[in-house]
């Protein structure tokens, strides 16, 4: 059988069990895929040398050897092809997999336990994650640190922003701006690429003050018909080294005639932990002053609770990697409930980060989580388009 653009569909599974090779080539037949079968991990790197395949199915043991050490291999041979783990091991283990091979950029559809019913891999097989783009043709020139400081100059620099809602009763309570630079002429360089180019080259502090600038200009239009509407601003590390920053936000703020209220400024946890003594000076002057500070990403550094414990942080988000899977991974969703009861008990603001779908934002409002943030109430937009999308809103902000 072939699929769509004519080619044939072509499945390698790799396990040490030949009954279980059988077991999946007689289950993908007839979803037309032809097998190859191999026992070892050489085996399976030299079909990978000759074959380009749709789809893999890797037991994780394969006696002596462990599956996942074909993951960089199967990456680097390209086809992006669809990965199906399967394994006696119990499912925290299958489920620490699927997250690695996710990690290394890979297509999964899931896990199975041995012996693997045919019925649960075919189901797998037919509804499978959407291709990723090709990595080829997407490559372009990285810009430079030139690049960057001409379009600083010519204010190529703009924050989009993406509402933040009150998960109990749907009130638009803030958003966040996010830095974006888009390039005339050419295509949009993403906030990964030009943020730690202005980190590297001493144009972080630029880069932060003009996303500061127009995110507080946005804020001054929308407060009057959304008065209780903050913006959130990312602060990088290397800024946070400035002492004299709670007093160039003090200025910012009463330039654009908003009470410190207004501002929240997201901290991640990596950032803090990088400049401890500084960043504490400065961050506890902001939170005097009457500024906001969130915990950015909580759960992703390395000392959460002591920087909770240091810092006078009035906001916590959770990080998107765990709001994505908690309505698939029994773990993440324990790890979301628990940081909820913690938040709740140090009397900090609780924020979901990630939110794609009502089935989310339902858990975790009844879960006690504050405020949500995601695809499902809204994308990045521009300032225009936020005007649009709050006043098309059925709950306004109080």
């Amino acid at each position: 059988m072939v699929d769509g653009t004519g080619s044939v569909r072509r499945l390698l599974v790799v396990d040490d069990e030949r009954i279980q090779r059988l077991i999946v080539a007689r289950a993908v037949e007839a979803l037309g895929f032809q097998t190859d079968a191999a026992a070892t991990l050489q085996e399976a790197a030299d079909h990978l040398v000759r074959q380009r395949y749709d789809a893999v199915v890797l037991d994780l043991s394969l006696g002596e050897a462990e599956g996942i050490s074909l993951l960089q291999g199967l990456r680097d041979a390209g086809g992006d092809p669809l990965v199906i783990f399967i394994s006696r091991l119990d499912s925290r283990v299958r489920i620490a997999a699927m997250r690695l091979a996710a990690a290394f950029g890979l297509r999964v559809a899931g896990a199975l336990e041995k012996p693997v019913a045919p019925a649960a891999l075919r189901a797998l097989l037919r509804t499978p994650p959407p291709r990723h783009a090709d990595r080829d043709s997407t490559m372009t020139l990285a810009p430079t640190a030139e690049d960057l400081a001409g379009a600083l100059d010519r204010g190529e620099l703009c924050a989009e922003f993406q509402p933040k809602v009150a998960l109990p009763d749907g009130r638009v309570v803030g958003v966040e701006a996010l830095a974006r630079w888009k390039r005339l002429g050419a295509a949009a360089v993403p906030p990964d690429v030009f943020i730690p180019i202005a980190e590297q080259n001493g144009l972080i502090e630029a880069l932060t003050a003009q996303i500061l600038q127009h995110a507080l200009g946005a804020c001054r239009r929308w407060r009057p018909g959304n008065p209780a509407c903050s913006v959130a601003v990312n602060i990088s590390p290397l800024v946070l080294t400035n002492a004299n920053l709670p007093e160039y936000i003090d200025r910012l703020l009463q330039e654009a005639h908003l009470g410190p209220g207004a501002l929240v400024a997201e901290i991640t946890e990596s950032s803090v932990i990088a400049n401890p003594l500084i960043a504490a000076e400065v961050l506890t002057r902001l939170r005097i002053k009457g500024v906001s500070l969130s915990i950015d990403d909580f759960g992703t550094g390395h000392s959460s609770l002591l920087t909770l414990l240091r810092l006078p942080f009035s906001e916590l988000k959770i990080d998107r990697s765990f709001i994505s899977t908690c309505d698939t991974d029994p773990e993440a969703w324990k790890i979301v409930r628990a940081t909820i009861s913690m938040a709740r008990e140090l009397g900090l603001t609780v924020v979901a980060e990630g939110i794609e779908t009502e089935e989310v934002a339902a858990k975790l409002r009844h879960a006690g989580c504050d405020i949500g943030q995601g695809w499902y109430f809204g994308r990045p937009m521009p300032e225009d388009a936020l005007a649009a999308w709050m006043a098309a809103r059925l709950v306004p902000a109080a």
